[in-house]
Order: structure tokens, then C-alpha cells, then sequence
């Protein structure tokens, strides 16, 4: 990873005239042993956008397979198995991703009411 990482910079900083790095930090792996994590990531990864602000709603971030995990958009870029056994539709799935509230937002919230800030 870390030469995949090395050349993309390169490129990145020849075309756009730049230098620097564009990753931070060492590249990390990290085992995915447990079902609910790997469910969990999936959520993470298709919720980041609209979580950063860059998407209303997570099918309009193009560089995403969100949009075939919930049957938007044909592509290959879906495990329709993936889907159909963990989640039983798409429909499902959607609502998993959707119906989420990361910790830090009900944290805030809790903040909120209890501190009155």
C-alpha cells in the first residue's frame, strides 16, 4: 500500500504542481474478525460523505457503490448476496445506514440538555 500510496502522490503533485504529502500518517490494517463490524464499516464508509457535508444524501456521492447496495444505480461494484443475506433487501439496507446516529451526535446532544451550553 504504502508504493501504491507513494506513486498516486507523485502523480497527484506533478499535475496540480504541488509537493507535500497527501496521506497522513503510516498506512494501517486492520483485521475485520466479526460480522458486526464488517456491517458497521459499510455504514461508515457510505454515511462519511453526508456525515463531512459533501452529500445530502449518501447515493449522490458518485465515488461511492452505495447507490448499487441499495439498487439506485446498476454497477458491479455490489456483493447483491452481501446484501440480500445480511440485510434481506436493499430497502433494508438503506434503512440501516439511515436510520443510524453516531455516538459524538447523541454525545452533543446529551451535552446539550444536560449542560444547557
Amino acid at each position: 500500500m504504502q508504493a501504491i500510496f507513494n506513486v498516486y502522490t507523485k502523480v497527484f503533485n506533478a499535475k496540480y504542481k504541488q509537493s507535500g504529502t497527501l496521506f497522513e500518517g503510516p498506512f494501517k490494517a486492520i483485521h475485520v474478525d466479526r460480522n458486526e463490524y464488517l456491517l458497521h464499516l459499510c455504514r461508515y464508509f457510505h454515511r462519511n460523505p453526508m456525515e463531512a457535508g459533501m452529500v445530502v444524501k449518501p447515493e449522490q456521492w458518485h465515488y461511492s457503490n452505495y447507490a448499487e447496495f441499495v439498487g439506485k444505480r446498476k454497477g458491479s461494484l455490489v456483493d447483491k448476496d452481501f446484501v440480500k443475506i445480511n440485510f434481506g433487501t436493499p430497502e433494508a439496507y438503506q434503512e440501516f445506514v439511515m436510520n443510524y446516529i453516531p455516538p459524538e451526535k447523541t454525545q452533543k446532544e446529551l451535552r446539550h440538555y444536560l449542560f444547557w451550553d
